[in-house]
C-alpha cells in the first residue's frame, strides 16, 4: 500500500479489495488469546454495572479501571445510589481515573437507569441516548456484552486504520464520512462480535500502542508504517 495515496484513492482501494480486510481481520483475532486479557467486565454481570463500567473505560486504561471498579460498585451498589449521589461524591470516587467530568454523566446516568430498575434498552440507538453514553460506548456496549454486531471507535482504531493504510489523522477524522465506510468494513466479519471486538481493543493496547511494537505485529507484511519503521 503506497503511503502517498489520498484518502479518497486509499477508501477506493479497500472497498476494491476485501482480501485486506480479511487478513486484519483474522490476523488480529488470531493474535488474541481470551485467558490472557481477564478483566473482570469481560465476565457476565448486571448490564447497568457493564454499562457504567464502559463509561469508566473512557479515555482511560484498563488497568486502572480493574483496580477501582470494585471499590466504586461497592459505594454505588445500585443504579438509584449512583443517581441519589451528588456530584462531588461521585468524583471523589472517580478521581484516581481522572476525568472528572464524567461525574455529572456518570450521576444522571444511575438517575436514567433506576427509572428502568436497572434494564438498559435493547436498541443502539436509545443506549446512545443515554447520559455520558454517546457512539462509542454504545457500539462497545452491544458488540462486547451482548455480542451484537455494532461498531465502535476510539482513538486507538483511528491510530492503527491510519498506521496501516498510510494515511494522516487528526481530531476529527473519526467523525469523517470517508473514515466511517473504514470502520463499517473493518467491523463486517464473520467473527462473534465479542471475540473480535476485545481482540481489536487488545491488539491496538498492546501491539499497535502509541508506540508501536511492529516487530511483534502480524499486520506488519501489509501495514504502511510497519514496512517504512522495519527499513529503516
Amino acid at each position: 500500500m503506497c503511503p502517498s495515496l489520498t484518502r479518497q484513492e486509499v477508501l477506493a482501494e479497500i472497498v476494491v479489495d476485501s482480501q485486506v480486510w480479511k487478513f486484519v481481520q483474522t490476523q488480529i483475532v488470531d493474535w488474541w488469546s481470551e485467558d490472557d486479557h481477564n478483566f473482570p467486565w469481560r465476565a457476565p454481570d448486571e448490564e447497568w454495572r457493564l454499562l457504567v463500567t464502559e463509561v469508566l473505560l473512557q479515555r482511560t486504561r484498563a488497568e486502572t479501571v480493574a483496580d477501582e471498579r470494585n471499590v466504586f460498585f461497592a459505594r454505588f451498589n445500585s443504579p438509584a445510589s449512583l443517581g441519589d449521589a451528588s456530584e462531588e461524591e461521585v468524583a471523589e470516587a472517580i478521581y484516581s481515573l481522572g476525568l472528572a467530568w464524567r461525574a455529572k454523566y456518570l450521576r444522571e446516568l444511575g438517575a436514567a437507569l433506576a427509572k428502568t430498575d436497572g434494564v438498559v434498552p435493547d436498541s443502539t440507538d436509545e443506549i446512545r441516548e443515554l447520559p455520558g453514553v454517546g457512539p462509542y460506548v454504545a457500539g462497545a456496549f452491544q458488540a462486547l456484552h451482548r455480542n451484537k454486531h455494532a461498531s465502535f471507535v476510539d482513538a486507538n482504531v483511528v491510530r492503527l486504520l491510519a498506521r496501516f493504510f498510510g494515511f494522516e489523522k487528526d481530531g476529527e477524522t473519526r467523525r469523517k464520512r470517508w473514515f466511517l465506510k473504514l470502520v463499517e468494513q473493518l467491523f463486517d466479519h464473520d467473527y462473534e462480535p465479542r471475540t473480535f471486538g476485545y481482540a481489536l481493543l487488545d491488539f491496538t493496547r498492546e501491539i499497535c500502542a502509541r508506540k508501536a511494537h511492529c516487530s511483534k505485529c502480524p499486520l506488519r507484511e501489509q501495514c504502511t508504517f510497519g514496512q517504512n519503521s522495519m527499513s529503516e
